[in-house]
């Protein structure tokens, strides 16, 4: 009767502590998302066939699959970079996702791609979540993607968008 009750007591024991490891990993979410972007950008000549811009861009996020955490986020983000021969390699931006829960993720972003002539221009990257607020507080993960420049049905603004893949794991 001893053993069978020291057995019970440690397969319990065995069945907690494994059970709770399990349970405290946090499972990576992978999502195909189409991002669109209007784009405000302020163009400063710097010399013969360099300019630098700096802009402000507002978009909404859908996903592939019509759910998910991201689906129907709103985006505000600022970022700049500099062309150099239709090339620019030095862009940077960070913003924030407003998830439809109300809670935030803040990005950082650094893509590098080509400047066509009134669109056209095609641009890989990656955004690192550095953030989150509420159920979001410490989340982890990445947005890889790449955006198309589109003419623009306004002189002076642009106009994006862009297909990726967000992974992320909440803590």
């Amino acid at each position: 009767m001893k053993k069978l009750l020291w057995l019970a007591t440690l397969s319990v024991v065995l069945l907690m502590s494994f059970g709770m490891d399990v349970q405290s990993q946090p499972k990576e979410v992978t999502d195909a998302v189409t991002v669109t972007y209007y784009v405000t950008p302020k163009t400063l000549p710097l010399d013969e066939g360099r300019v630098r811009l700096n802009y402000e861009s507002v978009g909404i996020l859908i996903s592939d699959t019509g759910g998910g955490l991201f689906h129907g986020a709103t985006i505000h983000a600022l970022g700049g970079f500099t062309v150099e021969k239709g090339r620019s390699n030095d862009e940077q931006a960070w913003g924030v996702y407003n998830l439809q829960n109300g809670d935030k993720v803040f990005f950082a972003v650094t893509p590098v791609g080509e400047m066509g002539p009134g669109g056209g221009d095609e641009a890989k990257g990656a955004a690192t979540f550095t953030g989150g607020t509420g159920k979001c507080a410490g989340i982890k993960g990445s947005y890889t993607f790449t955006r198309h420049s589109l003419r623009p049905a306004l002189e002076g603004i642009r106009q994006v968008y862009q297909k990726g893949t967000i992974k992320y794991t909440l803590p």
